[in-house]
């Protein structure tokens, strides 16, 4: 990890130009790098608009990243078709190549881990959402040392927010299970002490087969079941799961502000869905 950040440093360091703006690409990071560059700089979330996996580059997005002194970017694995513009731009930062995250192989619908896999949902697990923090703030410090100061403050208050937030949650959840339409949300199970039972599918692009839902059925842990999904998700196609609570959830945060506070959220949905299952 030592000898990656001091390249990343140099690199970054011999790339800067007249330009000080902080890129970043998908929703939920930017939304961290608020929290560290505040009362400092705007950072510019490049994607505004959509996921990292389903992605149209415009010259607008292209003229961002030219511009920028730093863009930080998941990676490959989760923003494919960035891959071109940012894996050889020497400032560039993908948090999944740095190894400052702790990261889970994605699983297949019926919890099985894949082999050479990486689930890219790293950003929901709030130690890895603090190492993020920390990470920025360390590179931007470098780059800029006049506010070195400031970055790092941030830095600890976000994590100091992050752990209390998560800590509510520690002792009071008994552990139980949940299905998911698609499984984005495990690195919220040890926060909240969730053990996954399924999914509905293993791409949320292909509707649930058959089998899968007579698996879920045949496996339910409980007599009703908290499912986790996107909001456009079908009622077709999980009204064969009943009784089940749906509890619609976003893992990206879209239309939050503020990171912890949209942690947060995500957090207590889930939780109400989980506990009222069990009553």
């Amino acid at each position: 990890m030592s000898r990656f950040f001091t390249f990343c440093v140099l690199a970054l360091c011999s790339s800067l130009s007249w330009s000080q703006s902080l890129v970043v690409s998908t929703h939920p990071i930017y939304l961290i790098a608020e929290e560290i560059t505040q009362g400092i700089e705007q950072p510019v979330l490049l994607l505004a608009d959509q996921s990292g996996h389903d992605i149209t580059l415009t010259p607008a997005h292209r003229k961002a990243i030219f511009d920028a002194s730093l863009v930080i970017w998941l990676g490959k694995v989760h923003e494919a078709p960035l891959d071109k513009l940012l894996s050889n731009n020497p400032k560039a930062i993908s948090i999944l190549d740095s190894a400052i995250v702790q990261t889970l192989p994605q699983r297949n619908s019926r919890g099985m881990a894949l082999n050479n896999t990486v689930d890219t949902h790293v950003w929901l697990d709030p130690n890895n959402a603090v190492r993020i923090g920390f990470f920025i703030a360390a590179l931007r410090s470098q780059q800029y040392p006049e506010h070195r100061d400031a970055y790092w403050a941030n830095a600890k208050r976000f994590a100091q927010e992050m752990f209390l937030s998560a800590q509510q949650y520690n002792t009071r959840l008994p552990s139980a299970s949940y299905w998911s339409y698609h499984d984005a949300y495990q690195y919220l199970e040890r926060a909240l002490n969730l053990k996954f039972a399924g999914a509905l599918t293993e791409d949320p692009h292909v509707a649930p087969t058959l089998a899968q839902i007579k698996y879920l059925n045949d496996n339910r842990p409980y007599p009703k079941m908290c499912l986790l999904a996107e909001a456009h998700a079908s009622q077709n196609q999980y009204q064969k799961l009943k009784p089940i609570i749906f509890q619609a959830v976003d893992e990206t945060m879209k239309g939050q502000g503020d990171f912890v506070e949209g942690w947060k959220a995500l957090a207590a949905q889930t939780h109400s869905c989980v506990i009222n299952t069990r009553k």
